[in-house]
């Protein structure tokens, strides 16, 4: 249970009034609001650094983005409150939470709010080593922030364990470069590049802490029996995702023996390598799932949302001539029609895909994705969760997300899904928002996610190249087609654009 100071109580309660008060903005922007006008030590932190109340430089939270927050503030405020524990432990503190250890959780679970304090000089490194605490039992003014706990004589090889931590942290850090580069240079994926960078950062840091220059006295490659050779399947490496998921384990089993045998110089930081390790699953996950979706939707280009009551022609029509003249993907977008109807309706639909062999799509409803045998399913913001969707349809099934705002299109990706949805790019004539992220949104994800993606929202054969201008190769379309005098003329004119476009098709 945390251990919270009355500045911190003082602070959530602040923002639980203010959540509850219907704001429009996102939590982490209040949060920010409310420790530059509090009296804590987050507040002076603030004001020692200059720190004034501008508007982020990010793209503002999408009415969808703040309403689901505030119907899982709860949720919210326990990963936040959670991520300053951490903090206050790797601060070395033997004190309560505080506004400080708050700071740190919003700086690093917010990408917004974390560029918009890095203008004023302040990141999560440069604070901790601003509100580090040295332990008490060591004397010294130049000691490192955290300082190693000496080992009992006669308790611990000394040598023996700098040997075994050398050598672990070495394979996490080539291994961590090996993955670095080719999500950087294979992927050009820069969010992942991100992570890893920080992971990366986190683990150097960690091990300068538990002292590792000083491990470096007891390395004896020449005598090292593991040296004497390799396996077979060690030499050779089929593909650069062999080479990938090879080095993948290679760190996450490296930060396991530097976990373990931390223990015995400081279980507070041997946290942080358990950190490192989690992230680093998480990672691998995502790059699973970007390799295989891209391989599954290389050739997806263009995706037909369609609801049956705006076709035209009626919606057998629309689909079967524009799966004929190119749609790749069918998404079946029906709100009101009653599910046992709309079971018979998608059994149809099923069927004529599968003639085109084209992908099905359920909107909003796993369950029914999983009745008909839909290739998957997409959601919402509000709808449930990717892996409750998963869970229903299995591992095999494509799950796609709605993105509004660069934090959701990030939320998205670390969920694992298999797609985005990118967008509303201009007004449509199928559904109405109030805010348009547009243009700006699109080239966001174009310049930072490799995930497959589709922008969506009033793309047309007059707008597509503006789309295509700022990175998108792929697009989703409703009533361009549904209600178009000649759905199969502007179906081919709209996928010939698309194909013929000089963009990576590997995005």
């Amino acid at each position: 249970m945390s251990n919270l100071t009355a500045g911190v109580e003082r602070v959530l309660a602040a923002l639980k009034a203010r959540r509850l008060a219907g704001p429009r903005s996102s939590p982490f922007e209040l949060l920010l609001e409310i420790l530059l006008h509090d009296e804590g030590v987050a507040t002076e932190i603030l004001r020692q650094s200059e720190v004034v109340n501008s508007p982020s430089p990010g793209v503002p939270a999408a009415e969808a983005e703040i309403n689901d927050i505030a119907n899982h503030f709860s949720e919210w405020q326990r990963q936040l409150i959670h991520r300053a524990d951490q903090f206050a432990r790797l601060a070395n503190s033997n004190e309560p939470t505080g506004t400080e250890h708050l700071l740190l959780a919003m700086m690093d679970l917010d990408s917004s709010t974390a560029q918009r304090l890095a203008k004023f000089g302040l990141t999560t490194v440069s604070l901790l080593d601003r509100i580090t605490v040295p332990d008490p039992e060591f004397a010294g003014p130049e000691q490192a922030l955290v300082q190693i706990q000496p080992a009992n004589s006669g308790t611990i090889d000394e040598i023996g364990l700098s040997r075994i931590l050398d050598a672990s942290a070495n394979r996490a850090r080539e291994g961590l470069r090996v993955v670095e580069d080719y999500v950087r240079f294979r992927l050009d994926d820069a969010l992942l590049s991100r992570e890893l960078k920080a992971i990366r950062h986190l683990l150097t840091e960690t091990l300068r802490h538990l002292g590792q220059s000083a491990w470096i006295s007891s390395r004896d490659t020449l005598h090292d029996v593991g040296t004497l050779g390799t396996l077979a399947s060690e030499r050779q490496r089929g593909s650069l995702t062999d080479v990938l998921r090879a080095n993948l384990k290679r760190v996450e089993e490296a930060l396991r023996t530097l976990e373990e045998y931390g223990k015995l110089l400081d279980s507070q930081l041997s946290l942080q390598l358990s950190e490192c390790r989690y992230r680093m699953y998480t990672v691998e996950k995502i790059l699973e799932t970007t390799i295989q979706s891209r391989q599954r939707l290389q050739d997806c280009l263009l995706y037909l949302l369609v609801t049956a009551s705006e076709c035209r022609y009626g919606a057998e029509a629309t689909i079967r001539h524009s799966l004929e003249k190119g749609v790749d993907i069918v998404q079946i977008r029906e709100k009101g029609m009653p599910d046992r109807e709309l079971v018979v309706y998608a059994e149809k639909v099923r069927a004529w895909t599968a003639e085109s062999d084209a992908l099905l799509i359920m909107n909003d409803r796993p369950d029914l994705a999983a009745a008909v045998g839909a290739d998957g399913v997409h959601l919402g913001q509000e709808d449930v969760g990717v892996q409750t969707a998963r869970q229903i349809l299995g591992k095999t099934a494509l799950i796609g997300i709605s993105t509004h705002t660069p934090e959701q299109a990030r939320q998205a990706v670390f969920d694992g899904a298999d797609y985005l949805g990118v967008g509303p790019v201009f007004p449509s004539k199928t559904k109405e928002f109030t805010n348009f992220p547009g243009l700006q949104f699109v080239e966001h994800v174009a310049q930072n996610i490799c995930l497959p993606w589709f922008a969506i929202g009033g793309i047309n054969a007059d707008n597509l190249s503006e789309v295509l201008r700022v990175g998108g190769s792929r697009i989703a379309v409703s009533s361009v087609i549904c209600q178009a005098p000649h759905p199969r003329g502007i179906t081919q004119m709209l996928k010939e654009s698309l194909s013929n476009f000089p963009a990576s098709r590997s995005k």
